[in-house]
């Protein structure tokens, strides 16, 4: 009975752990998928000029979804005249548009090949990170 009980322990996990790694590697897979797109429109000889309209696009994306978590924070929240809770999602709004706006400018700077490939994907990693947590893409 033991070995049954060990058997089928091992198999959950097994199973919970492929499925956890299946769900991860397609969670990176989407959320990467406009950089990998730009690194390999760079790589290709794509001008700067090209890309740029399509860096507008993808951070004005990123702002509206922004502002529809804001104006739901404070419609959810039920701020009913709470100055300090509707400055507090203010602030994390204002933060938002400032992490999504660094972000572009990388983007660009990569597109201008003002910066390696290298540098690009280190300088995006923080703020594509809190993107990814705060679900803005």
């Amino acid at each position: 009975m033991g070995i049954n009980l060990n058997k089928g322990l091992i198999l959950g996990v097994a199973g919970g752990l492929t499925v956890f790694i299946i769900v991860l590697i397609i969670i990176m897979y989407v959320n990467s998928d406009f950089d990998q797109q730009l690194i390999n429109q760079v790589d290709s000889g794509v001008p700067a000029d090209k890309l740029i309209p399509q860096i507008d696009a993808e951070a004005e994306h990123l702002q509206m979804n922004a502002q529809k978590n804001y104006e739901s924070n404070l419609i959810n929240n039920n701020l009913g005249g709470n100055a300090s809770n509707y400055d507090y999602y203010t602030q994390i709004h204002q933060n938002e548009l400032k992490i999504i706006s660094e972000y572009e400018n990388d983007q660009k700077e990569f597109a201008e090949r003002q910066i390696t490939k290298e540098q690009f994907l280190h300088d995006i990693q923080s703020p594509k990170q809190y993107i990814n947590v705060m679900n803005l893409n």
